[in-house]
């Protein structure tokens, strides 16, 4: 999973892959840095997927453009529209189902 700071990068990477998986924390949210371990390690055994997070603070307009209210927020993007959306207590059997599901539509 690559750390990416700016919304331009953040664009091009939804634009540039099929599926995405974007995680986004608050600095100092516990919860949100625990989270971002278990789904790290949800997205690297998925090596087709395209994964990355950032932190909220390093770019404001992520919270405008996404409509990012709280930490974490993990979003499933397909083809640049979302198709999934955890908040706080993310679901992992929830997300991991919704990967695979649109990796099958994806191939």
């Amino acid at each position: 999973m690559i750390h990416l700071t700016n919304l331009r990068d953040i664009e091009q990477t939804i634009a540039d892959s099929r599926l995405c998986l974007f995680y986004i924390k608050a600095p100092d949210c516990g919860v949100c840095n625990v989270m971002l371990g278990k789904v790290e390690r949800l997205a690297d055994n998925i090596p087709s997927l395209c994964s990355f997070y950032t932190d909220i603070t390093e770019e404001p307009l992520i919270a405008g453009r996404f409509l990012v209210y709280s930490g974490p927020t993990v979003l499933l993007l397909m083809e640049g529209k979302e198709v999934f959306r955890g908040v706080q207590f993310i679901d992992l059997e929830e997300l991991k189902y919704n990967i695979n599901r649109f990796l099958e539509l994806c191939h």
